[in-house]
């Protein structure tokens, strides 16, 4: 065997094309047994040529409706990996946890902060601002100190033993839509935001 035909022999496209002869080879064999097996049947008569192209389409199409289901899938989820870095670029609010060791705002702090995004008609980061708003109600009270790790999770069975966890509940549902769902910040939204972090002042 020369060099040349050793290289041949060894590239991906000389492997899938082996592959798809091979295929090919054994889809005709299963056509010639069907149109072997089909001549008692009360069918009307097939060429063989016919029904391998057609077992060969229908092969192909379900190969292709494969591959394209796999790609959508991978497209979705980088898609949704894209938008998360993204939102975290242009919104450093949204990924930054307040944890023991970083500088604590005060809910005052918060409070004006949604304030000012709404003004902007920066509804995203409002919102963002009342979530933090309530986090830091929940560690004043002591109801759930700050920790890096704690998820949206976490933080709702902390409060499910509260008189009234669902204002609590609504502003962590809210944050996980706006972070990880495809839900977009609106003024409606915000609104709702506000109404929830007013139930909480109260109590």
């Amino acid at each position: 065997m020369t060099l040349m035909s050793a290289v041949e022999t060894t590239t991906l496209g000389w492997k899938l094309s082996k592959l798809q002869q091979k295929i090919s080879e054994q889809l005709e064999l299963i056509a010639r047994k069907f149109t072997e097996n089909a001549g008692d049947l009360p069918l009307p008569s097939l060429d063989a040529r016919i029904v391998i192209v057609i077992i060969k389409l229908l092969f192909w199409l379900i190969v292709a409706g494969l591959l394209i289901w796999i790609t959508l899938k991978i497209l979705r989820w980088v898609k949704f990996y894209l938008k998360s870095e993204r939102r975290k670029f242009k919104n450093p609010l949204a990924s930054r946890t307040v944890n023991s060791s970083s500088p604590e705002w005060s809910i005052t702090h918060w409070v004006k902060q949604a304030q000012k995004f709404q003004q902007q008609e920066n509804y995203y980061e409002a919102c963002q601002c009342l979530y933090q708003a309530m986090l830091q109600t929940l560690h004043n009270q002591g109801i759930a100190p700050h920790q890096a790790s704690r998820t949206d999770g976490e933080y709702g069975k902390l409060i499910a033993s509260l008189i009234q966890p669902e204002p609590y509940q609504q502003l962590l549902q809210i944050h996980q839509e706006l972070c990880f769902g495809n839900v977009s910040a609106s003024l409606s939204l915000l609104e709702t935001c506000w109404s929830a972090y007013g139930e909480i002042e109260k109590t």
